[in-house]
């Protein structure tokens, strides 16, 4: 079973706390992970709030009049990942395309952009296919 996190960093940020701070090891241990948790909630937000600057920002992306930034969870076992996209439609309504921008592996707390995708969302840059 792989970890969801690393426990070394979290135990070393517990000690930064207690020598900066001079909290206890138990205060600094709440803390340091609810800093872990926090940050792996905050990776895929932040990459939606690019992607959503890109949507009508980047003149490569312009495909339809109505763009949506979408992320869809996948999961098989014990592996679990935030799919991110940028979905185009006409005025109607119509589905007229995507842009891919790789996915947030919910595990390692990783993003990955692959060779099929379009964007890179920690960048916020094309890099087309």
């Amino acid at each position: 079973m792989q970890k969801k996190y690393n426990l070394s960093n979290i135990m070393k940020r517990a000690w930064e706390l207690v020598k900066r701070f001079g909290l206890t090891i138990s205060a600094a241990l709440k803390k340091a992970w609810k800093e872990a948790k926090e940050k792996m909630e905050d990776l895929v937000e932040v990459l939606k709030a690019n992607l959503e600057n890109m949507a009508y920002n980047d003149y490569h992306i312009n495909a339809g009049i109505d763009r949506q930034v979408a992320s869809k969870i996948w999961e098989k076992g014990t592996a679990k990942r935030a799919y991110l996209a940028i979905n185009c439609y006409t005025a109607n309504g119509r589905f007229k395309g995507s842009y891919k921008a790789g996915y947030v592996d919910l595990v390692t707390n990783e993003y990955v952009v692959g060779k099929w995708d379009d964007i890179d969302a920690a960048n916020t840059e094309y890099i087309g296919r």
